[in-house]
Parts: structure tokens; C-alpha cells; sequence
């Protein structure tokens, strides 16, 4: 599942980190825990861990349509230190002009949209308490507050004419309103959440889920400030973000409006419904497999939109397909139908920009190409498929990635891009460019500064040899970065200290993803940075069971996760002792969600490591299908049953029933408002480490969700690489 845009208010308050240190003494065959400490502190890094404090991010670049093609408005974030939050306001780049703000509020300014005819820029923003639309006229004045909707609005889209914007909201009617219960006496207890949903909480929400259910509505921008807005949809279904027909008449959508939707919440149609609600919405998609993320083309003719057919059962797997729905005759066809890759994915990274990144599919202005992002081979790239079912890559470096991006009318291009040893930041080339990195402008640089500082290092790719069980061949034939018919190849990359001497010998952090289908890549990495100038050499690998090598390759570990990953990763170890600058006795493993889990398995299956990290992870497979938000949802796809029919399957791949083995000391790192791996992961693991005198610490961060490390609040995620430092470092 995409993530979108997240426009919920923090909590305002934020607690210190609880941090329960063990005292059981050492199991037999653990490393002695009062070994000199491998690192120079942090307090002495060129990159300590609140460099964070100090970064910019650049996102959702949006070009003006028209003639003022050389003008991008986009989102700049900055930390709020004092607020314990960001900063994000709505700034503009044009020709021969330094960036400059086009608002200043405390509040959050995003999601900035053109008007049609680039006379206004619409903006979201929560000056007002909720997220309103808001507006100004280019030409000049103050911004003007458009929606006042209850509930505060979602993702929205200017009509063709500019008359009219439609949005999201979860807000209810008046008819609703005065059906809903009375609400209950504060001086009583709260009454008890009551659900008959399969699906009652989402990670990164708190509390349990709401009621609401998120409609499409429609405002008048011509009626000014503050405008009523009416409601197109109805139901009790969420809605996806609106797009608009050529003329106006037609919102387009992605949603469920099936009987029993949440446990079929991924199949996802496309639907129509007229822009006044005269009419319900009718599906123009038919399948078991989501249909998502529509674009319309600019004549109105194509709908451009990603998904796949769903197998039965289904994959551990998908790659998600480029699709065009002709509106004329409601025909679908597959674009890029050789392209192994899926569409609109990105690599891991902690270094998104916390309130979004920006669109990932824009249409050609001839409408007879959509370009969009791909991740592949460790690397984020724009593509463009044609409708006549050709494709090509527009952007060649050796290491980088593109994330947000927009696309003018002349063929323009403005993308978020970073590489291993630069932050995200804005750059513009055009398409008849393609290929030449040297043809790119620099719009923005407002990292300047901490590159310039000597702290940031390259990465070194490397491709190894991992286990040969399960080989998977991906195009390009036998060779390094290739399967051969008894090797399977894996990529990985490496971070050196400052200063880096080959003569010598040094610690090791080996890195493992989360998802499990998910990539490193080659973009920036904050924490990677920061371990680096800790003095450690950092391995970051992808082994089977990640994306960016074709579907083959992500779904090879259906039923066997985890299994000859955790080989993957052992092979990568062993490559990096055979260059004779690690030190075999001073090596170290982490890894967070699926890398976490990961990390827990392996320390079941060699005592190499002296000291281990496993944080926000699996290590009960059984007790997960329950408690995750979509736990049900996953194990479906990683088991061939359900645990009440399977247990053993469920036990043998839990970290948990191998703990007897585990002497590597570990901190257990965990979000207490993780709903995707529920905190009683944690304290299971913890509580048997404890019981058998690993040495062992918990780490707990309230008020914080499973994404805490990549958008969380900038303390928690600063103190979190303290925490990891300070561990490894001991």
C-alpha cells in the first residue's frame, strides 16, 4: 500500500524515552560486555545525531502551467526545534531569483496547487486549527481561506475552468450530524469503542479507527472566502483523492464500494460520479487486484492508473503495472509491458520529507506519454511510457534518486533529488536532455552547508555472491549484479568512516530493510551518514525478497521468510571480511520492521555479532496476525494458513521460539503507538531475553508510531540515533 500524504495534527506533547537497562548477567558464549568501545563518541563526530536538527528537505515541486512554466512553487521543511516539530511553508523558484517563501506561518503550508491558468496557487494549510484550503492571487495580496469544512480537508484538484476544486473530507452532513448519539457526559467514563470492522486501528493514527468514512466534495473558488461546499459522494466508504474529466462534468476515484470493503480493502476500483452528485458513482474497473492512483490525461481521453491482477492465492509479491482506461469506450490496456519494475515506488530512505514527498505520475502534455518514478537496481529513476506500449529511462547517474516530480508543457522537468553523500534538494533538466546528469540546474541548495563540511560520505557498490538456494534470474545473464543457474547475486553498497585507511581494521554495522519487500538504494541516508562518522564501515544490502529486481525476485521468499535472505546477509558479511578492514571480532547487525525480525532470526543462528539492534519488529508471527493493523491481511501472504490451523508454521518462523539460542546482547527498540508491530512484539522479546540473562535493553518511545524513525517528531528521532550509537558503541 502507497502512503499518502498525512495531514493529522502531532501530539503536543512528547515524554522521554524509557530505557530499562538489564541486569542479568551474560549468557554462556556472549561477548564480554566490557569491551573497549569501538568508536569515538559522538559528542566528537563531525555528524552527530542532531545534524538532523540542521537539514532542509524540498518536495511536491509544482510548475505553473503556461507561460509561467519557469516558475515551481514546492514545499521547504526545516525543524522547529523549540515546537519539537517542522516547519513547512509553500516557496517559490523562478529564473534569475534565489528561492523565496510565499508564506511564513507557524502553521503547516502544503500540498500547493496551480490554478489552470497560473493566476492562483491553492495551498493546504492548518493556520486555522483543521486543514483548509487556502488560497492567493499571484498578482498580490494575502492568502484567503477557501474551505471551512469540519474535519479538515484531504487531497484536492482544481477543475479544468478553475472554478471549482474538489477534496476529500471526512466531515459529515447535517442530516448526519443530527442522526449521530448525543455526545456522552464528560463527567462520566468514556464509553467503550465498539467495531464490528475487521480493520480497527491504522498505524500512524491514533487511538482506534474513526467512524467517518472520507467522501469527495466540491467548493466554489468563485464564491470567495469561506465558501459552503457540498458533498458528491455518499456511502460508507473512503474515497481517494479526485481527479477531474477534460470538462468538468466527471470526478474520477479509486475506492472500495463493495459489501464487507475492509477485508477486501486493497481491491481497489476506478469510478466515476458527476461533479454535481446527481448521479452515484459507477465502476470502470472490474478485477480482483487493485486499481489505483487515476491521472487524467490532458484532452480528457486517458486515464492513466497503476495495479495488477491479483493471484489466487495471492503473492507474498506484486509488482504494480502501468494501466490507460480509454473514457470513449472504457477499454484497459497495460502500458510498458516488459517494464519488471513497479510504478511509482521509491527506495527506503530516511530522508523523505516528513509531510510528503510529491507526485509520482504526471502526463505528457501531447497526452500520448506518462512519465513516472520507478525504484531499480538500488536507484529511484524517471521513466516514460508511450502509449504505444514503448518505454525509456530519462535519467542515468551512477548513484542517486528522483522522488516528487512535475513535468511541464514544454517538457520541463523538476524532481527531488539526492545521492549518498547529497540531502534532497530541487533540480530541473528537460526530457530532451535525458540521460545527461551534467545537463541538470540546480534550483535549490539549502543543504549547502553540511555537504560542504566534509561529513558526508559516497558509497561504495558492491555485488556478491549469497546463497544459492532458490536462485532467481533477473535480466542481464550471469555475472556480477546477475543469477546464474546455481548463483544468485546480490547488491549491496558500503559507507566508510572519514578518513577511511584499508591498512586498518574496522567495526562493522551490517544494516537490514524492513518490509520485507522493500529497497536500499543509493539516495541520502542520515543515519547511515551519522554511523559512519562514528567510525564504523556500514553494509546496507538487499537480498532476495526486495524490490527493484522483478517480481521473481520479491516473491521468492513466499512461505520461507525468513529463510535464505538471512543467508544473503551472511554472504555480504563474509565478502566484506575477505577485504581484510573489518574486524571480524567487532561486527554488529540492526535493522528495524522486517529488518528487525530479520536481525532477531539471525542472532538465533550464529553467535558472530557482538551486539545486536532489533527494533520495531516481528518476533511473533502468531500473536501478529492479531494485533497488527493489517496483520490478517499479511499473513495471508506469507503463510499458507491462518495460525489456528497452522501453528507450527507460524513458531518455527518466530524469533521468539528461538531465544533458547540468542547470547548476542541486543536493544530492543520499539514505538509505543505501533500499530503495525504492536508493542507487546517488543516486551515478549525482551521479557524471554531477560528470563534467560541476555544482556539486554528496552527502549520505548511514547507517543510515537512505526514510522517514527523516517517522520516522526525530530527529538524522538534524534535520541533514537543517540540510542543506537550508544549501544553499539559500549
Amino acid at each position: 500500500m502507497r502512503a499518502s500524504v498525512r495531514l493529522e495534527g502531532r501530539v503536543a506533547a512528547l515524554l522521554a524515552a524509557v530505557v530499562g537497562l538489564a541486569t542479568g548477567v551474560p549468557a554462556a558464549g556472549a561477548p564480554a560486555t566490557g569491551a573497549p568501545a569501538t568508536s569515538a563518541p559522538a559528542a566528537a563526530s563531525k555528524l552527530p545525531a542532531d545534524s538532523l536538527l540542521r537539514l532542509t528537505w524540498s518536495a511536491d515541486p509544482q510548475i505553473a502551467p503556461g507561460r509561467g512554466a519557469e516558475r515551481v512553487a514546492f514545499v521547504r521543511t526545516t525543524v522547529h526545534a523549540e515546537a519539537d516539530d517542522y516547519s513547512t511553508d509553500v516557496w517559490l523558484v523562478e529564473p534569475g531569483r534565489a528561492p523565496r517563501a510565499l508564506t511564513a506561518d507557524p502553521a503547516a503550508d502544503l500540498l500547493p496547487r496551480w490554478s489552470p491558468d497560473g493566476r492562483r496557487l491553492a495551498f493546504v494549510s492548518t493556520r486555522s486549527g483543521k486543514p483548509q484550503i487556502h488560497a492567493f492571487d499571484l498578482a498580490g495580496g494575502e492568502p484567503w481561506q477557501l474551505t471551512t469544512v469540519e474535519d479538515g480537508v484531504g487531497g484536492y484538484a482544481w477543475s479544468p475552468d478553475g472554478t471549482r476544486i474538489a477534496f476529500t473530507s471526512t466531515t459529515l452532513t447535517p442530516e448526519q450530524k443530527s442522526a449521530a448519539p448525543a455526545k456522552p457526559n464528560p463527567k462520566h467514563a468514556k464509553p467503550p469503542f465498539v467495531t464490528a470492522r475487521p480493520i480497527f486501528r491504522n498505524d500512524g493514527v491514533p487511538g482506534w479507527r474513526s467512524t467517518k468514512s472520507r467522501h469527495l466534495w466540491v467548493v466554489d473558488v468563485s464564491a470567495g472566502p469561506k465558501a459552503p461546499a457540498r458533498r458528491v459522494t455518499s456511502g460508507d466508504w473512503d474515497h481517494g483523492d479526485p481527479q477531474w474529466s477534460a470538462d468538468g462534468r466527471t470526478l474520477y476515484f479509486a475506492a472500495v464500494r463493495k459489501p464487507d470493503a475492509d477485508r477486501v480493502f486493497d481491491d481497489t476500483e476506478l469510478y466515476a460520479v458527476p461533479a454535481d452528485g446527481s448521479r452515484e458513482p459507477v465502476a470502470l474497473t472490474d478485477r480482483r487486484g487493485p486499481d489505483s492512483n487515476p491521472v487524467v490525461s490532458p484532452d480528457g481521453r486517458w486515464i492513466a492508473y497503476t495495479g495488477f491482477d491479483e493471484a489466487s492465492p495471492p503473492n507474498s509479491y506484486e509488482v504494480s503495472h502501468l494501466y490507460v482506461l480509454d473514457t470513449r469506450t472504457g477499454a484497459s490496456r497495460r502500458l510498458a509491458v516488459d517494464f519488471d519494475r513497479t510504478v511509482g515506488d521509491t527506495t527506503i530512505s530516511d530522508m523523505g520529507a516528513p509531510r510528503g514527498d510529491g507526485m509520482r505520475m504526471v502526463w505528457r502534455a501531447d497526452s500520448q506519454a506518462v512519465y513516472f518514478t520507478t525504484a531499480d537496481l538500488g536507484q529511484g529513476h524517471l521513466v516514460e511510457a508511450t502509449l504505444d506500449g514503448r518505454h525509456r529511462r530519462l535519467t542515468a547517474f551512477e548513484m542517486g534518486e528522483i522522488r516528487g516530480f512535475d513535468v511541464s508543457d514544454t517538457g520541463r522537468v523538476v524532481a527531488v533529488h539526492s545521492g549518498p553523500a547529497s540531502p534532497p534538494e530541487l533540480r530541473a533538466f528537460a526530457v530532451r536532455d535525458a540521460g545527461r546528469e551534467n545537463a541538470w540546474t540546480r534550483l535549490t541548495d539549502f543543504n549547502a552547508a553540511l555537504v560542504a563540511s566534509g561529513a558526508l560520505q559516497p558509497y561504495e557498490e558492491i555485488w556478491y555472491e549469497g546463497a544459492a538456494p532458490n536462485v532467481v534470474d533477473f535480466p542481464g545473464g550471469d555475472g556480477p549484479g546477475r543469477a546464474g543457474r546455481d548463483r544468485q547475486w546480490i547488491q549491496g553498497w558500503i559507507v566508510k568512516p572519514p578518513g577511511f585507511d584499508p591498512s586498518r581494521q574496522y567495526p562493522l554495522i551490517l544494516y537490514v530493510h524492513g518490509g520485507p519487500h522493500a529497497m536500499y538504494g543509493t539516495g541520502f541516508f542520515h543515519e547511515f551518514q551519522v554511523l559512519a562518522n562514528a567510525g564504523y564501515v556500514v553494509l546496507f544490502t538487499n537480498p532476495r525478497g526486495s524490490s527493484g529486481y522483478g517480481e521473481a525476485f520479491g516473491d521468492v521468499i513466499q512461505y520461507r521468510y525468513p529463510g535464505d535472505d538471512h543467508l544473503d546477509l551472511m554472504a555480504g558479511v563474509d565478502a566484506l571480511l575477505a577485504r581484510g578492514y573489518v574486524d571480524p571480532q567487532r561486527l554488529h547487525i540492526g535493522g528495524g520492521s522486517g529488518g528487525g525480525l530479520l536481525t532477531a532470526w539471525t542472532i538465533a543462528k550464529t553467535d558472530r555479532f557482538r551486539k545486536a539492534l532489533v527494533e520495531r519488529a516481528v518476533t511473533d508471527w502468531h500473536s501478529f496476525a492479531g494485533t497488527a493493523d493489517i496483520g490478517t491481511y499479511l499473513t495471508q501472504r506469507w503463510f499458507r494458513a491462518p495460525p489456528w490451523r497452522d501453528a507450527q508454521d507460524y513458531l518455527a518462523r518466530s524469533p521468539l521460539s528461538h531465544v533458547e539460542r540468542v547470547n548476542t546482547p541486543v536493544l530492543v527498540l520499539h514505538n509505543q503507538e505501533d500499530y503495525r508491530t504492536a508493542i507487546d512484539q517488543a516486551l515478549q522479546y525482551y521479557q524471554a531475553l531477560q528470563a534467560r540473562g541476555v544482556p539486554s535493553e528496552l527502549a520505548v518511545f511514547p507517543d510515537s508510531s512505526h514510522g517514527m524513525s523516517r517522520e516522526g517528531r525530530p527529538s524522538q528521532r534524534v535520541r533514537r540515533i543517540e540510542l543506537i550509537v550508544d549501544w553499539f558503541g559500549r
